[in-house]
């Protein structure tokens, strides 16, 4: 009695066990629509040939799953060319030609304007000449500067009519012979 009673139990243990894994198994007829987990059954039945042909339509659906998550990729990356396209053909293309047309358009108006030949240029070539005193120029002069000049002024501008550069040292020297 003690072997039947063992034999029962031990049948009854097999059987919970293939009943658990039966379950596990429906389970995973259920969860196979997610691609991670399909991926994940595919490589384990192609590892066990026998287990792919016990579950021979879990290993087919997988495969279907796959295949469907794969062209839903491709589709995807379709769809985005298509996005970056559009938006490229809507902004990017319009934007760039605006940009060429203003850059041509200001090229072409500075090319347009008239040569400027005004008081600037005229006092400019005084100042370079020598022509020009300090009020012509535009510097600020005391009435006290305008009455004495400057003996660094006077050293200064014989040195330029003699061609004759002189450095502010040797002018203040100048300056304190002449005093």
């Amino acid at each position: 009695m003690h072997n039947e009673a063992e034999a029962r139990a031990g049948k009854r243990r097999r059987s919970l066990v293939d009943i658990e894994e039966e379950r596990v198994w429906a389970s995973l007829y259920r969860r196979v629509a997610d691609p991670v987990i399909a991926a994940e059954l595919v490589a384990h039945l192609e590892k066990n040939g026998e287990m792919r042909l016990q579950h021979s339509g879990l290993y087919l659906r997988c495969k279907h799953v796959l295949r469907r998550e794969k062209a839903r990729q491709a589709r995807l990356r379709k769809i985005g060319a298509a996005i970056r396209w559009a938006f490229h053909t809507v902004f990017g293309v319009p934007l760039s030609l605006t940009t060429r047309s203003l850059r041509s358009m200001g090229t072409v108006l500075l090319a347009c304007l008239p040569e400027r030949d005004d008081r600037v240029v005229a006092q400019l070539r005084k100042v370079t000449t020598g022509d020009a005193s300090r009020v012509d120029v535009g510097q600020e002069v005391s009435p006290s500067e305008i009455a004495h000049p400057l003996s660094e002024n006077v050293v200064t501008e014989a040195g330029q009519g003699a061609n004759i550069g002189a450095s502010p040292r040797s002018a203040k020297h100048a300056a304190g012979r002449r005093r």
